[in-house]
């Protein structure tokens, strides 16, 4: 009897046992769960508020492309950033709009954005300005540095030469990018196309 009742015992210890550890299992699955949960929606926040944060570090240019280029006045001129062809070894500043006297010192900006994909550029034949542009070959990088550091890639798509009467010509086309310059007998320009390269 007494064998019976150590048996009973024991059996009896050992179920009590394995519903205790069953329980603490269900405890700590259900814990665990919980801190699951908590982490799940710690990271789903924590993405949306990156996934923002990444959104509201993104350039300006980019959040309203339709803006105006930033300009830094010297000398009483505005310039909105410098155009460099590496190929010609030119790096020069860009005024925000052109007249004679003003190309006289930097090319400038003739019309369009660099925001919009649309910007024309033009200067003087001067060697130390668009001098050279004639020189430029297909597939020619040329980049565009704005006033807030922005740095925009382009690849020489086309040269051709236009009469200066043909200015609709010079506006009308699709280019991301166009610079141009008088011919040495001034009759035509020499105008480069250029397309934005994408990253």
């Amino acid at each position: 009897m007494l064998k019976v009742n150590k048996f009973f015992l024991f059996g009896t210890i050992c179920i009590l046992f394995g519903l205790l550890l069953f329980s603490k299992n269900l405890w700590e699955d259900y814990q665990v769960g919980k801190e699951t949960e908590l982490i799940k929606e710690s990271l789903k926040e924590k993405s949306r508020t990156e996934i923002e944060k990444l959104m509201d570090n993104r350039p300006d240019y980019i959040k309203n492309p339709h803006m105006e280029m930033p300009k830094l006045t010297i000398n009483g001129n505005d310039y909105i950033g410098y155009v460099i062809i590496p190929s010609l070894e030119l790096e020069l500043p860009v005024l925000s709009s052109w007249s004679y006297p003003k190309l006289k010192i930097a090319p400038a900006r003739y019309e369009g954005s660099v925001y919009l994909n649309n910007m024309i550029l033009l200067a003087h034949n001067y060697k130390v300005h668009f001098g050279k542009l004639h020189r430029l070959n297909i597939g020619d990088i040329i980049q565009f540095k704005d006033m807030d550091d922005n740095l925009f890639e382009f690849t020489v798509e086309k040269k051709e030469e236009l009469d200066k009467t043909q200015v609709k010509d010079m506006l009308s086309a699709d280019w991301d990018l166009t610079l141009f310059t008088c011919t040495l007998g001034g009759e035509a320009r020499t105008t480069i196309r250029c397309k934005r390269i994408q990253k």
